[in-house]
């Protein structure tokens, strides 16, 4: 009775999608470059999506927990090496939003959150605001608890 039933439900049409780029390649000097997709375990959950150029991170990056919820978004300026970042909980609701800066040597790659950052409870509410200077917390504020 059950086959009968599923039978009679009506099929949904699957469509071809013909992708004219591909994911996870690297340029002539072996550097990421284009869409790539960072996968976790081996059900191929995708943790992190986003684009390179050249082996640099540009646009936007979205990552994820391994459940497959949202963590964290980042939106990469190329004009000053500033990525305006969000951070969720693992409940999805949003935890903080500032930004960070990249700076980029032959000797290092250094990622620091920088200026005032707003910081929201598990409920995704307004919290308080700490301020960072070159990755430091320097100060706190918008919030009795905060003060402490």
């Amino acid at each position: 009775m059950a086959q009968q039933q599923e039978s009679s439900l009506p099929r949904k049409e699957t469509k071809r999608v013909f992708l004219f780029f591909r994911i996870n390649k690297f340029d002539e000097e072996g550097r990421y470059h284009g869409r790539w997709k960072v996968y976790f375990g081996d059900d191929g959950q995708v943790i992190r999506n986003g684009r390179f150029r050249h082996g640099v991170e540009v646009g936007k990056w979205k990552y994820y927990y391994t459940d497959g919820t949202r963590s964290m978004k980042e939106k990469y300026n190329r004009h000053d090496n500033t990525i305006k970042v969000k951070k969720y909980h693992e409940n999805g609701k949003l935890a903080r939003v500032g930004q960070a800066r990249i700076i980029r040597t032959p000797a290092e790659t250094r990622y620091f959150w920088f200026g005032e950052w707003q910081v929201y409870d598990q409920q995704g509410q307004y919290s308080h605001t700490e301020t960072y200077q070159s990755g430091k917390l320097i100060s706190r504020s918008g919030s009795a608890s905060a003060k402490r």
